[in-house]
């Protein structure tokens, strides 16, 4: 089995994650849009609107206060200028935006990230929306640069789990940083976990055929397992299903295991020879401290909650002049 265009399609859906896609714009829209109505609230940026009287175009800056890798570009794009005017009630003109970095560029200290033009109400309307989007954005994608930059003599893909605050923007920009996707959402894979064994129990001949019944021909099919013993057993009940009943992509996730667990689970699974039909993923309270030691078993992917829960965002300002 040719592991990488495998582990590729299972858990780097990369193409979904563009403005093309519907579903990833309805979640640009809510973080941007939407985020927008609720800053300005009923009575709009009553500061601003008491300075300025005069509709006056000023020009912009943002400038990165940190060194780190640039993410949002697309985004922002979309939100200031090619998305609907009747999204933006209350912006008034139009946008002028000269990118300095695109997706993925590393920026240092100092560097001016984008140049904006636009009447001052409307700038200064859309100022900490723009801010937030491309802080937290590029913070999750400089995060998930520095681990993949530390794994690169390692066939590994870095993901992120579902542990998102802004859901598939979050997962975009661990695209951005070099990671993977792992499961879009509850309908794009089956992945069951400690809490579905825990009611349904662990016969996986059992869950398997429940599976095959459903005829829900997933993306991938990922099963939870904590112990060797479970991983084992799992392995020889796909052995039994897939291909057969079930047409879809076998993936083990080995949970809260400790390296050298992992390490000898994946012997034991070898030696019956069932390596090759599988997908290996390493998951639970990893983070850049031990990474290493779990690219070195040999699983494929390993998910990192860290990546977006409780990231630190890129700090950056947004300094402005008369044009």
């Amino acid at each position: 089995m040719d592991r990488k265009p495998l582990r590729d399609f299972t858990h780097n859906a990369v193409n979904f994650l563009t403005m093309e896609n519907s579903t990833y714009k309805q979640w640009v829209f809510r973080y941007t849009f939407l985020e927008l109505e609720k800053d300005l609230a009923l009575k709009g940026d009553i500061t601003t609107n008491s300075i300025f009287h005069d509709l006056v175009n000023v020009e912009a800056k943002i400038l990165a206060k940190e060194d780190g890798v640039f993410a949002g570009g697309e985004e922002i794009k979309y939100f200031l200028i090619d998305a609907d005017v009747q999204f933006r009630p209350n912006i008034r003109g139009q946008f002028k935006i000269v990118f300095n970095k695109k997706d993925g560029d590393e920026f240092k200290k100092g560097d001016v990230l984008l140049e904006i033009e636009a009447e001052t109400h409307d700038l200064l309307a859309v100022e900490r929306v723009v801010l937030n989007l491309l802080g937290r954005m590029s913070g999750i994608a400089t995060m998930t640069r520095k681990i993949v930059k530390m794994l690169k003599d390692y066939d590994v893909l870095i993901t992120p789990t579902r542990k998102t605050l802004w859901g598939l923007i979050d997962k975009k920009a661990v695209v951005i940083g070099g990671g993977g996707t792992h499961r879009l959402n509850l309908g794009d894979a089956i992945l069951v976990k400690g809490t579905h064994l825990d009611i349904f129990g662990r016969d996986f001949d059992a869950l398997l055929q429940k599976i095959a019944d459903s005829n829900t021909n997933p993306r991938f099919i990922e099963i939870e397992v904590e112990s060797a013993d479970e991983a084992l057993n799992a392995a020889k009940a796909f052995d039994k299903f897939m291909g057969s009943s079930i047409r879809s992509v076998g993936v083990l996730l080995l949970d809260n295991m400790a390296p050298e667990q992992i390490k000898g689970s994946l012997g034991e699974i070898k030696d019956v020879g069932l390596y090759d039909n599988l997908l290996f993923e390493a998951s639970g309270r990893i983070n850049e401290n031990t990474v290493t030691d779990y690219a070195k078993t040999g699983v494929d992917i390993i998910s990192m909650g860290c990546l977006t829960s409780g990231i630190k965002g890129v700090d950056m300002s947004l300094k402005m002049e008369n044009s």
